[in-house]
């Protein structure tokens, strides 16, 4: 089968400005998703070490490697990588963990991520043992509550948990739209009405489903064991929740001023982004899911 990839990768000229132009470089790509940011680290010359649990990701990387030699690809969550580069000994001077979803992610009707699309409650795209079909219509009214409240920072949560609680003992949310209309009229005053109101509600529930939060702080613990010195980890994220994960990450295991490591470990990182690098304006114009990307970069040092 082939899958149709019209995927956009996000900030690749910042993202090669600090790689650099050395083609020797090892490179990891830690979510190869549409192969977009790959692609652009092949046609730079460098060596690509590509993992993705997606099935799709690994039909595209398999498509790739008719034409590029310099890639690797394995089928794992990226939380994982000690599965495979502890047994091939492998460090790297580059690496990227882009937190978002490829357009063909957001487009699988079979998981349903996207509240555009009328899909069946699912949103599970690692093949975890829950998803969002299970929470809407299983979680009692203090899990609903607790989950809206930390991954979708709902401060209502307690009534909109209490909404789908009684909405569903009537008759079950069995798909996207109908969730849309029960979140419609909860009565919820959402955050923001610069996004779509099922935003946040959606965001909860997916990294509910897939334990992402508990994944990146997961892959940060052990990430330092296959840097090079001077290797940069680079990673993107998108909404707060991330953002704040990544720049405690480097906060607490920083490079200090007075030639220390903050971890009091023998490694550590100097922070090459102060504040996190934001999408140009005509990439935002011309990619509109970069709007909300950040992009944060630190040096290891060993």
């Amino acid at each position: 089968m082939t899958i149709m990839n019209t995927h956009k990768p996000i900030m690749v000229d910042e993202i090669l400005s600090i790689a650099g132009n050395d083609n020797s470089l090892n490179v990891l790509d830690c979510t190869f998703g549409g192969g977009g940011h790959t692609k652009v680290f092949l046609d730079k010359g460098y060596s690509v070490f590509a993992i993705d649990k997606d099935s799709n990701a690994q039909q595209i990387a398999h498509n790739y490697k008719k034409k590029y030699d310099k890639l690797n690809f394995y089928q794992i969550n990226f939380k994982d990588i000690e599965t495979i580069f502890y047994h091939l000994d492998l460090k790297f001077d580059f690496v990227l963990l882009d937190l978002g979803f490829s357009s063909n992610q957001l487009a699988n009707e079979n998981i349903g991520i996207s509240f555009q699309i009328n899909s069946k409650l699912n949103m599970n795209y690692l093949n975890s043992d829950i998803n969002a079909y299970q929470i809407i219509n299983d979680y009692d009214e203090e899990s609903l509550s607790k989950i809206f409240l930390e991954y979708g920072e709902i401060f209502q949560s307690k009534k909109l948990a209490n909404f789908i609680v009684n909405s569903r003992s009537k008759k079950n949310i069995e798909n996207n739209f109908e969730l849309i209309e029960v979140l419609r009229a909860s009565g919820v005053n959402f955050r923001s009405k610069k996004i779509h109101f099922a935003t946040q509600a959606f965001q909860a529930l997916r990294i509910e489903c897939n334990q992402e939060l508990h994944n990146l702080e997961t892959f940060l613990k052990k990430i330092h064991q296959f840097m090079n010195h001077q290797g940069c980890l680079a990673v993107l994220s998108f909404h707060s929740l991330e953002d704040r994960i990544v720049k405690n990450y480097f906060k607490n295991n920083k490079f200090t001023k007075k030639g220390l490591f903050h971890n009091h470990q023998n490694w550590g990182y100097e922070i090459i982004t102060k504040k996190p690098i934001i999408a140009s304006k005509n990439e935002i114009k011309n990619n509109p899911r970069s709007r909300s990307a950040k992009l944060r970069v630190g040096r290891f040092l060993n």
